[in-house]
C-alpha cells in the first residue's frame, strides 16, 4: 500500500492549481457594461459641418471624355434628395450623397432638389482624344542616384533621370559633363527616361573617392532647367569596401535584390555591415542579403568590420529583460521569433557567453558560434505568452536587446500598466483621403482625430497610458514622419500599436461600391489580436469585414509589440463617411478596440 503522504500531495497541488485559476478568472468587462458614454465622447474636437444642398465633385459643370462619373455632395437630411425627379439612394444620415452616372456625348444635365433648394449641372462629354489625356511635364522630374550609391572603377554605370520628351539633357559629374539620350520615342512633353552608359576611371586597389552629386540640365522649348541628385556617387579600387549604416528602424532585408522576393528579416537604425554587391535600388549587405539603398548612410571608410564583445548583462524588469552587450562595433543582424524561442544572429560577431537567466520569459540562453557570426537562442518557458524584441545601438560599440514581456491585466483596471501607442492617421501637412465632400466636410485626418481621442479616454478609462503620435492641435504646416510615430513605441517601450485611418478610392471609380473594415499585421504576433478587433470593430458597428491582410506598411513593421494599422471605413462612400463621422462610430470604434485588448490580454 502507498504511503498517504504520497497520494495527498498530488492531490493538495491540484486543488491550490485550481484556487489560484479560480483567483485570476478572465474578465469580462465589454461595451455592454460601460456607463461612461459621454465622459469618453468629451474630446473638444468636432467634426461638424454645414448639412444643405451643395455640389462637391464635381462642384460645377465641366467638361470630360470619361464615360461615368462619380457625382458627390451634401444636402438637408431632413428633407429627401432627388435626381432629375429619382430619389437618391446612397445617401448618408447626415445627407452626404453620391450617385454613379452614365453619361451619353455631348451635355448631360443633372438637377437636384432637396428641400426648398436645388442645384443644376451640367456635364458635358467630349470625344475621346488621340493624346488619350496623357499628363505633360517640362521641367526634369526624377534625377538618380536618389541615396548614395557605389560603383567598382573600371566599371560602367548608368546615369539616368526622367524629363520631358524630345528636350536635350546633359549631366555633369566629377567636373565631366555627359550628352544623354531619350531611351525611346514620346510625344513632346511627355515623362521620358534619359540616360547615358559611362565608364569610370582606374583607382588604385584599396582606394575609394567620392565623386559627389550629379547635376542635370536640361533644355526644352527655350528653357533651361537644372536639378542634383540627392545622392553621391562612390568610386571604389578592385578590393575596396564601404560600411553601410542602417538610417531607419524597420528596415527590410530581402532575399534579393527585388522589393517583391522574400523579407529574411527586419532590422535596426545604426546596423552596419560592408557593402559588397549593388543592383538597382538595392545593396547587397556582406551577411548575405539585400536592404533598399535608401535605408542605407555610407560609412566612408574602407574596414573589416567586426565586433569583439568583452562584457555581457542579463537584467530583467518589470517591463521586460534588457541583454546588454558591450562590443567594438553596431552588427547587423537577423532575427526569428516563434512560439517556442526568440533567435537573434548576430554578424560578425565573438565574444559572448550563455548567461544564467532569473527570467519570468525565458528558460535558457543558448550561444553559438560560427564562421565569426554568433547565434542567440533565448527559448521561452512554458506559457510564457508573445514576446517582442528590439535591438537597438549607441554608436560606440554598445548593442541592447530588449525583450518585450505581455503585460498583465488586473481585475479593477484590466488595462493598468499598459502603455498603448494611438497613431491618428495622417495629420498636420497630410489631409489624408478627402472623402465625399471633396474637402469641403472632415477628411481623413480629421477623422483620424476624432476616432483617436475618444480610443484614448476609453483606454485610459481602463488604466492604460495612452500615448498619441499627433496632437490635435498639430501644425497643418508640418509633416508628421513616419519613423518619428514608430519611434513613440520604442521609445516608452509600449504594449501595443494602433495606427486609425480611413479608406478611400478614385474620385473617378465608383465609390458606392466598397465598403467595410479591413486590419493590416506584419508581424505573426499581432495576427491574433487584428483579428478579435475586426470582429468586434464590424459588430459593434454593423459594418462589412473584409479581412484581416498581411501588410508591409511602415507602421505595422514593428517586432516589439502587436502592431496594426485599421483601416475603419471607406470615406469615398457617403453612407460609411457618415457613419464614420457621428459620434456613436467613435464610441464603438473604441469599445471594439478595448474588448479586444482585454480579451487577448486574457
Amino acid at each position: 500500500m502507498k504511503n498517504i503522504s504520497s497520494i495527498l500531495k498530488p492531490l493538495t497541488a491540484m486543488l491550490m492549481s485550481a484556487i489560484l485559476v479560480s483567483s485570476v478568472a478572465p474578465i469580462t468587462v465589454s461595451a455592454k457594461e460601460y456607463q461612461d458614454k459621454q465622459k469618453v465622447l468629451d474630446t473638444g474636437f468636432s467634426l461638424k459641418t454645414e448639412h444643405t444642398l451643395k455640389l462637391a465633385n464635381p462642384s460645377d459643370d465641366i467638361s470630360t471624355s470619361y464615360d461615368t462619373y462619380y457625382i458627390t455632395g451634401s444636402s438637408n437630411p431632413d428633407f429627401p434628395l432627388t435626381c432629375n425627379g429619382e430619389e437618391v439612394e446612397s445617401r448618408g444620415v447626415y445627407g452626404s450623397f453620391g450617385i454613379y452616372a452614365e453619361l451619353k456625348e455631348g451635355k448631360n444635365e443633372f438637377h437636384f432638389e432637396n428641400g426648398d433648394k436645388s442645384v443644376f449641372l451640367t456635364i458635358t462629354k467630349t470625344k475621346s482624344t488621340s493624346s488619350g489625356g496623357v499628363t505633360t511635364i517640362s521641367k526634369l522630374k526624377t534625377v538618380n542616384p536618389s541615396s548614395d550609391d557605389i560603383v567598382k572603377a573600371g566599371e560602367s554605370y548608368k546615369i539616368r533621370c526622367t524629363a520631358p520628351a524630345n528636350g536635350e539633357v546633359t549631366a555633369t559629374l566629377n567636373n565631366k559633363t555627359y550628352q544623354l539620350k531619350q531611351e525611346a520615342v514620346a510625344t513632346t512633353g511627355v515623362e521620358a527616361y534619359y540616360s547615358a552608359e559611362i565608364t569610370l576611371p582606374e583607382l588604385g586597389s584599396k582606394e575609394i573617392k567620392n565623386l559627389g552629386q550629379i547635376r542635370y540640365d536640361l533644355n526644352f522649348k527655350g528653357k533651361s532647367s537644372s536639378s542634383t541628385s540627392q545622392g553621391s556617387l562612390y568610386l571604389l579600387g578592385e578590393s575596396a569596401h564601404l560600411l553601410g549604416r542602417v538610417n531607419q528602424n524597420a528596415a527590410i532585408l530581402y532575399e534579393k535584390a527585388d522589393g517583391s522576393s522574400n523579407h529574411v528579416s527586419l532590422t535596426s537604425r545604426g546596423a552596419t555591415d560592408r557593402i559588397v554587391d549593388s543592383s538597382g535600388a538595392y545593396f547587397k549587405l556582406g551577411m548575405g542579403n539585400w536592404i533598399a539603398k535608401s535605408y542605407i548612410d555610407i560609412v566612408p571608410q574602407d574596414t573589416e568590420l567586426k565586433n569583439k564583445v568583452s562584457q555581457v548583462s542579463y537584467q530583467s524588469k518589470e517591463k521586460g529583460d534588457t541583454l546588454t552587450l558591450k562590443g567594438t562595433a553596431s552588427p547587423i543582424y537577423k532575427a526569428y521569433n516563434t512560439s517556442e524561442k526568440v533567435t537573434i544572429k548576430l554578424y560578425h560577431t565573438t565574444g559572448i557567453k550563455a548567461q544564467n537567466l532569473d527570467s519570468p520569459l525565458f528558460s535558457e540562453m543558448k550561444v553559438s558560434a560560427k564562421d565569426g557570426n554568433t547565434i542567440l537562442e533565448f527559448i521561452k518557458k512554458t506559457g510564457v505568452p508573445t514576446v517582442g524584441y528590439d535591438v537597438s545601438y549607441d554608436a560606440k560599440g554598445e548593442t541592447t536587446i530588449f525583450f518585450n514581456a505581455k503585460a498583465d491585466s488586473s481585475s479593477e483596471q484590466p488595462l493598468e500598466n499598459m502603455t498603448i501607442v494611438v497613431d491618428p492617421g495622417h495629420g498636420g501637412l497630410d489631409s489624408g483621403a478627402i472623402g465625399v465632400l471633396n474637402g469641403n466636410g472632415p477628411v481623413e485626418k480629421d477623422i483620424t482625430m476624432a476616432h483617436s481621442l475618444v480610443l484614448k479616454n476609453r483606454l485610459e478609462s481602463l488604466g492604460a497610458q495612452v500615448i498619441l503620435t499627433v496632437a490635435p492641435d498639430q501644425d497643418k504646416g508640418s509633416k508628421v514622419e513616419m519613423t518619428d510615430r514608430v519611434e513613440m513605441t520604442r521609445e516608452n517601450k509600449a504594449d501595443f500599436y494602433v495606427s486609425l485611418h480611413c479608406n478611400s478610392i478614385s474620385t473617378t471609380a465608383n465609390g458606392l461600391k466598397p465598403s467595410g473594415v479591413e486590419i493590416y499585421y506584419y508581424e505573426n504576433n499581432s495576427k491574433l489580436l487584428a483579428d478579435s478587433i475586426l470582429k468586434k470593430l464590424t459588430e459593434y458597428n454593423n459594418r462589412d469585414s473584409r479581412g484581416v491582410i498581411y501588410g508591409n506598411f511602415y507602421v505595422t513593421r514593428n517586432p516589439l509589440c502587436p502592431s496594426m494599422l485599421i483601416e475603419m471605413g471607406f470615406i469615398s462612400n457617403p453612407i460609411e463617411y457618415d457613419e464614420l463621422c457621428t459620434p456613436d462610430s467613435m464610441y464603438q470604434t473604441a469599445n471594439a478596440i478595448a474588448d479586444a485588448l482585454i480579451e487577448y490580454l486574457n
